[in-house]
C-alpha cells in the first residue's frame, strides 16, 4: 500500500487563527480511497524548516502532499524552499505566466512584478491547471510524488479532486480507476445511518468504502469504489444509491453537485410556480440561501424579515388579535405570515418561519428552540412544529434547512405537480 504524508504550511496555522481544513479534507480523501496517510505536519512560513522536512519525508513517504506558501507575497516560501531542497532550478513558465496576465487582466487588478513570482516553478514540474488564476505543481523524485497545492481551502480541493486523487489512485492500483459518490441525507443522524447501511444487502458485497460525515445541519455519506472499468463503478454506485433511497426515503436529498436550496429551485422551475418567503427567527437566513442560487429570480419574487409584530401587521397583515391571543411564535400567526407574504407579492407559494432562537425568551410553553413554518398555497395553508435544540446560530440553521426541505417535500405532493412526475423523477 502506498504511504504518504501531508504537510501544511502558514504561521497563521500554528497561531490558531486559521483552522487546518486542508489536511483534514486530503485525509479523509486518501483514507476513502484506501491511501495511507502516516503523517500530518503544520509548519510554519520558514524555508529551512520547510526544507529539512521535505528531505527527511522523503526517505519515508510515496508521496508528499504540501498546501500553501503558493502565493505572491515574502511569506510564501513554497516554491523556492523545494527547489532549493530538491536542488532544482527555478525557471519561469511562460504558458502560466500568459494566463497570469489574463486572469488579472479580466478582473481588472493592475500588473505588478511581483506577480511573476507566482509563475516560478522547479524544473520538471508539471503544472495542475484547473482553468483558473490559482494553480499548483507536481514532481516526481526519485521514487515519490510530490504534489503542491494552494492553501486556500477551495482551491485547494478542486487541484485535489482533479489532479491529485485520480493520479494517486493510478499509481497505486497499476492503473485502476476512482469513482466516488457523496449523498446528503437530512432527518437521520450518523448513528441512523450506519444502522441502516448495515442491514442493506447491497452494501455487505465488498467493494464499496463507506464514509459517514456529520456536515451540520446534515449527514453526508461517501461511497468508493475502485476499478478498472469506469462505466461498472458508475452502475454499481447507482444500484448503491437507489437502494439507500427505497430504505429511508425523503431524508436522502441527492448528491453534493446540488445543494438544498438549489434542489428547490429545479422543481419551482420545472413547475413554473413562484415563491416568496417570510422570515422572523431566521432573519433573512432564508433569503439568502435562496439567493445563492444563480437564476433564482425566475422563480423567487421576494421576501420580507417581519422581526417585529409590528412589521407582521404593517407588511404582512398579520391582524392584530391574533398576535395577542396566540403570539408571535404560534402557528396562527405562522399560518397568516405564509398567506400574507403570499399575497403581498402574487406568488402561488409562500414560505414564513418564526420561532424563538434563545438563548433568552423561552418559557415552559413555549422553550427554546420552539419553530413554526407555515406555507400557503392556492388550496390552503398548512403549518407545522418543531422542537429544535442547540444554540443560537444552529436553531437559526436548522430552522432554514427544515423550511427548505419541507417545501422539497410539499412540491412533491402539490396537485399542480401530477402531470410533471416523469420530470421529477430526474432531479
Amino acid at each position: 500500500m502506498m504511504q504518504g504524508e501531508i504537510i501544511t504550511t502558514g504561521t497563521e496555522l500554528l497561531t490558531g487563527r486559521v483552522g487546518d481544513f486542508n489536511a483534514r479534507y486530503a485525509a479523509r480523501r486518501l483514507h476513502e480511497a484506501g491511501l495511507a496517510v502516516q503523517r500530518l505536519t503544520i509548519l510554519g512560513d520558514q524555508s529551512r524548516r520547510f526544507q529539512d522536512l521535505l528531505v527527511e519525508a522523503l526517505t519515508r513517504s510515496q508521496f508528499i502532499i504540501v498546501t500553501g506558501g503558493l502565493g505572491s507575497t515574502e511569506d510564501d516560501i513554497t516554491v523556492a524552499a523545494a527547489a532549493q531542497a530538491l536542488n532544482l532550478r527555478l525557471r519561469h513558465d511562460e504558458v502560466l505566466l500568459a494566463r497570469i496576465r489574463q486572469c488579472l487582466g479580466e478582473r481588472g487588478i493592475p500588473w505588478e512584478e511581483r506577480y511573476a513570482h507566482l509563475a516560478l516553478m522547479p524544473e520538471g514540474a508539471q503544472i495542475l491547471d484547473p482553468g483558473g488564476m490559482a494553480c499548483g505543481f507536481a514532481l516526481k523524485h526519485g521514487g515519490a510524488r510530490l504534489f503542491f497545492l494552494p492553501g486556500v481551502p477551495q482551491e485547494m480541493r478542486v487541484l485535489f479532486d482533479a489532479f491529485v486523487l485520480p493520479a494517486l489512485v493510478e499509481a497505486a492500483g497499476g492503473g485502476e480507476r476512482l469513482a466516488q459518490r457523496t449523498l446528503r441525507l437530512f432527518g437521520i443522524s450518523e448513528a441512523q445511518l450506519q444502522q441502516v447501511i448495515s442491514h442493506l444487502p447491497d452494501f455487505q458485497q465488498g467493494g464499496v468504502t463507506v464514509g459517514f460525515y456529520p456536515n451540520f445541519p446534515e449527514t453526508h455519506l461517501t461511497l468508493t469504489m475502485r476499478g478498472r472499468d469506469r462505466q461498472t463503478l458508475e452502475e454499481t454506485l447507482d444500484r448503491l444509491t437507489s437502494a439507500l433511497a427505497r430504505e429511508v426515503g425523503d431524508v436522502l436529498l441527492g448528491s453534493d453537485l446540488v445543494t438544498l436550496e438549489g434542489l428547490v429551485g429545479r422543481y419551482l422551475q420545472k413547475s413554473g410556480l413562484t415563491l416568496a418567503v417570510a422570515e422572523s427567527c431566521t432573519g433573512g437566513l432564508i433569503e439568502h440561501r435562496l439567493t445563492e442560487v444563480p437564476g433564482a429570480s425566475d422563480y423567487f419574487l421576494g421576501g420580507v424579515v417581519s422581526y417585529s409584530n409590528d412589521a407582521k401587521t404593517d407588511l404582512l397583515r398579520v391582524p392584530a388579535a391574533v398576535l395577542a391571543q396566540h403570539g408571535a411564535v404560534s402557528p396562527e400567526t405562522a399560518r397568516d405570515m405564509a398567506r400574507g407574504v403570499r399575497t403581498l407579492f402574487g406568488a402561488a407559494l409562500g414560505l414564513a418561519v418564526t420561532g424563538i432562537a434563545g438563548p433568552s425568551g423561552g418559557s415552559l410553553e413555549k422553550p427554546v428552540g420552539t419553530v413554526y413554518i407555515g406555507l400557503a398555497t392556492d388550496t390552503g395553508e398548512e403549518v407545522w412544529r418543531y422542537q429544535f435544540h442547540g444554540n443560537r446560530a444552529q436553531i437559526k440553521t436548522l430552522t432554514a434547512e427544515t423550511a427548505l426541505d419541507r417545501l422539497r417535500r410539499e412540491l412533491k405532493k402539490l396537485s399542480a405537480f401530477s402531470s410533471q412526475q416523469s420530470a421529477f423523477q430526474e432531479l
